[in-house]
């Protein structure tokens, strides 16, 4: 099942978010881009509550017996922020399933067609992303120790 993140699971989706990271993303990434991506959730959970009020940000959770397996993020209505599945039940369409809520979700607000959202992938989330139909905007980039490759998908 799917729904919003509330402020009682936050800690739950933040915490699923950095194990995903440590064990498929964080060896990509330089001591400093580690650093700027653990900076990131902690403002994530200190700030999330104020960024979801406000409309800014919206972080889903895919649920299985009440614990949450799979996170999607937006900030800014369309860019994603953060997608991620825990090992154990990845390669089961449940980023897909993540994916299409968000799309859902949007069309529901009736934006004006075509809706075109963005993402910085991380260089092991490219392929994810691609098969759900985003292609690169540019090359891969670093900031901060960041690696990713801007990417976006036009929804109609």
């Amino acid at each position: 099942m799917i729904r919003i993140i509330n402020d009682t699971d936050l800690k739950e989706a933040i915490d699923l978010v950095n194990q995903v990271f440590s064990e498929f993303i964080a060896e990509d990434y330089s001591p400093e881009g580690n650093k700027t991506f653990n900076d990131y959730l902690e403002y994530k959970l200190e700030e999330m509550a104020e960024d979801i009020i406000s409309g800014h940000k919206k972080l889903w959770g895919f649920y299985e017996n009440n614990n949450i397996i799979g996170v999607i993020g937006t900030r800014d209505h369309f860019h994603i922020s953060l997608m991620f599945v825990h090992k154990d039940h990845q390669n089961k369409k449940i980023a897909t399933q993540l994916f299409n809520n968000v799309v859902t979700d949007l069309k529901n607000e009736k934006y004006q067609r075509p809706i075109v959202l963005t993402v910085n992938s991380s260089p092991y989330a490219v392929k994810v992303y691609e098969r759900l139909g985003f292609v690169a905007t540019e090359s891969e980039q670093e900031n901060k120790g960041i690696r990713f490759t801007p990417m976006k998908m036009t929804v109609n």
